[in-house]
């Protein structure tokens, strides 16, 4: 039989899964750098589009672009010598949506429901 402390110390999270959790929160804990995510789940642009949308410089924004990049949050596309960026893959995107959504119901103070939306 199984005792409760090593039930609990199985399913604990290992450090360097905590380390690379924390850092994609972090890295999304920018407000510049949320809104580009938030660009990016609506399609794939460019650094001067993304500049615009986020009302900040194209510098500005490839720098914030290169730290999303460095921990597969984004990825580029290049066509001649234009860059376009999108999200890393579907698992940024929902990742962001369910931040949305989580949002949604502190908002609206919305009671809790299941992963099956029940």
């Amino acid at each position: 039989m199984t005792s409760t402390r090593s039930r609990r110390a199985s399913s604990a999270l290992p450090p360097e899964h905590a380390d690379l959790v924390a850092e994609t929160f972090a890295a999304l804990g920018d407000p510049t750098r949320a809104r580009l995510v938030y660009a990016l789940t609506q399609g794939e642009q460019s650094v001067n589009a993304l500049a615009e949308l986020a009302g900040v410089s194209a510098s500005a924004v490839s720098h914030h672009l290169a730290r999303l990049r460095s921990i597969r949050l984004v990825k580029t596309r290049r066509v001649a010598n234009q860059v376009f960026y999108s999200v890393d893959d579907a698992h940024v995107a929902g990742l962001f949506r369910e931040a949305l959504f989580h949002l949604d119901h502190v908002k609206r103070n919305l009671p809790d429901h299941g992963p099956d939306g029940t």
